[in-house]
């Protein structure tokens, strides 16, 4: 076929495959990964939590039968002698009370206070106080997710090139005094690592507000632009 008869297909057709059956294999497999894998990705992850917790649990309890033996005399008491039905469950439960117990004395005002003195000590130490510094500022941040702290709306800013657009999340708007403009705060996420990314202060007249929602913003950047919002999808279909 010569370049005159050649029909160029549009931008983002499908191309018709050539094995169909091959692909429509495929493509059912793909649909069965995608419905366990995070069943299986979230019992794993609630499995390692488990277990992790039931070794600091294992490693206080030897803590504390040291320091019984060492105010009693006779035999020195073993982990062995802590074995019963549950004693697993046990080993579980007693991080977690510590941690409930650390989260309600630093929820008042004195736990804050000893909080802030170490967290002050620990940013002072040369080297592993950027090391601190950089986690608590991550553990902050996955903490607040869910808090009244988070992404307002979404919204596109037009980069690299006109009519190109990226899609953002805007994080706040604020008046720069020093440029006498009105500005807002974009945070422009990586695909499809989402927890990376970069925040740039735009006018706030070139902002483009979208009208797709947090969550369908997270589903097309996690999916890599695979997982359309359904109303983009409604509106292809009416055509």
């Amino acid at each position: 076929m010569t370049e005159d008869n050649r029909i160029d297909s549009p931008i983002g057709e499908l191309q018709p495959a050539k094995h169909p059956r091959i692909r429509k294999v495929m493509g059912l497999l793909l649909t069965g990964f995608a419905a366990v894998i995070p069943i299986v990705g979230t019992i794993w992850l609630m499995v390692m939590v488990y277990k992790v917790l039931m070794r600091v649990g294992d490693e206080l309890i030897k803590l504390c039968l040291k320091g019984l033996n060492m105010m009693r005399s006779g035999q020195d008491l073993v982990t062995g002698d802590f074995a019963f039905y549950g004693s697993n469950f046990v080993r579980f439960l007693i991080p977690v009370f510590l941690l409930l117990l650390i989260g309600f004395g630093v929820a008042n005002r004195p736990g804050r206070k000893i909080l802030h003195w170490m967290n002050h000590a620990m940013q002072r130490i040369p080297y592993l106080g950027f090391i601190y510094a950089t986690l608590r500022q991550f553990v902050d941040a996955v903490k607040n997710l869910g808090g009244d702290r988070k992404f307002k709306s979404v919204a596109y800013v037009e980069y690299p090139s006109p009519g190109c657009r990226m899609l953002g999340f805007v994080t706040g708007n604020y008046h720069d005094a020093q440029v006498g403009r009105d500005v807002t705060t974009v945070f422009i996420p990586t695909s499809p690592n989402p927890m990376t990314g970069f925040t740039i202060i735009i006018d706030a007249d070139k902002v483009q507000d979208s009208s797709m929602t947090l969550e369908e913003a997270s589903k097309l950047i996690l999916s890599a632009g695979l997982v359309a919002p359904a109303s983009f999808q409604d509106e292809m279909e009416s055509r």
